[in-house]
């Protein structure tokens, strides 16, 4: 009996272990030091249906100085990371690679940030570049 709980619990370990190696594919890679992020929205819609969570989609582009300016300062900010780490799963958009769902969201400028459900409805948005401190209050609120 001691050796069937063994194998269920180490049953159930590798399909815990299977299970999230699917969900974090290779379309996940670091937007800045300690914060994952995805290029593929569908796998971010997916991963915050599964940890309940809200995905904020970052639109942004080559040349952009706000856009470097927000992955530098404010995503490497210990607090904004730890708070989007608990509440968010972040994805990022270049608006020149798919300019279809920078139109769908009416993307006008960038950095925008939009906050969605799992149903991929929109919660929230910021259009522009805030600092970190306002950043944090606005993500805080949602």
């Amino acid at each position: 009996m001691k050796n069937l709980k063994i194998y269920f619990i180490t049953f159930l370990i590798l399909v815990a272990a299977v299970s999230t190696s699917a969900v974090f594919s290779e379309d996940t890679f670091q937007i800045a030091d300690g914060l994952n992020a995805t290029s593929n929205i569908t796998q971010a819609l997916d991963n915050a249906t599964f940890e309940n969570k809200i995905v904020m989609l970052v639109f942004d582009q080559d040349s952009c100085y706000y856009c470097d300016l927000f992955k530098n300062d404010v995503l490497s900010d210990e607090n904004v990371q730890k708070e989007l780490n608990e509440k968010y799963v972040v994805a990022v958009s270049d608006v020149n690679q798919d300019p279809q769902l920078a139109g769908q969201l009416r993307v006008v400028g960038t950095p925008t940030i939009v906050f969605l459900d799992s149903n991929a409805s929109e919660i929230d948005r910021i259009d522009g570049y805030l600092p970190a401190d306002e950043f944090l209050d606005v993500i805080k609120e949602i």
